[in-house]
């Protein structure tokens, strides 16, 4: 029997489905004396007999080796993908598995021999990223047309913006005032303006 799904699971709903599983309380503890520690995540058995209702999914990457740091926050709302580049003036880092590949590899000799590459983004977009990103994969599954600063799209935007900085405060993301803020802790989380003209 196959079935397919068109949720969408995050990672974080592994730990609360095993913890769900065998019937297992998620622990009660506190980090650094704050508010106590709380799953994001939903559990998938649900999933087994009827269809849960996932329509968000939420994402985060820091760093992918510990020379490759590039901070990305992201919802994926229906079949809206929103993404926040929060270090998007510095270039995308390249892994070296990924560099040393041949799809890399013909990428960069075509990109210096100015020859097309055949791919929906030129190598500097791949690498310098606008700071907000907005995809509609209904119309643009390849993510190729972004609509952050298209009008018709600016109350989506703003939605998203604030659905995605919501779901930063709730998780305790130390990442949550960048790029334009530096986050303080005292007397509560704020965010604090480093007025850098960005």
């Amino acid at each position: 029997l196959h079935y397919f799904s068109p949720s969408l699971p995050p990672s974080a709903d592994l730990t609360p489905t095993v913890l769900d599983w065998f019937s297992v309380p998620y622990p009660s503890y506190s980090l650094f004396g704050k508010r106590r520690v709380q799953l994001t995540g939903k559990s998938l058995l649900p999933a087994l007999s009827s269809e849960p209702p996932w329509a968000t999914v939420f994402a985060s990457q820091s760093l992918h080796e510990v020379t490759m740091h590039y901070p990305m926050r992201a919802v994926q709302c229906g079949s809206l993908r929103f993404i926040h580049n929060l270090q998007n003036l510095t270039p995308f880092p390249i892994d070296q598995d990924f560099y040393v590949s041949p799809t890399f590899q013909d990428l960069l000799n075509r990109t210096q021999g100015g020859q097309p590459t055949h791919w929906n983004k030129t190598l500097h977009s791949y690498y310098y990223r606008e700071r907000w990103e907005l995809y509609d994969h209904s119309t643009d599954p390849t993510e190729s047309q972004n609509l952050a600063s298209d009008p018709r799209y600016a109350q989506v935007l703003q939605e998203l913006q604030g659905l995605l900085l919501k779901w930063q405060w709730a998780t305790d993301d130390p990442w949550v005032c960048m790029p334009d803020g530096v986050l303080e802790d005292k007397p509560s989380p704020q965010c604090r303006p480093l007025h850098h003209e960005l």
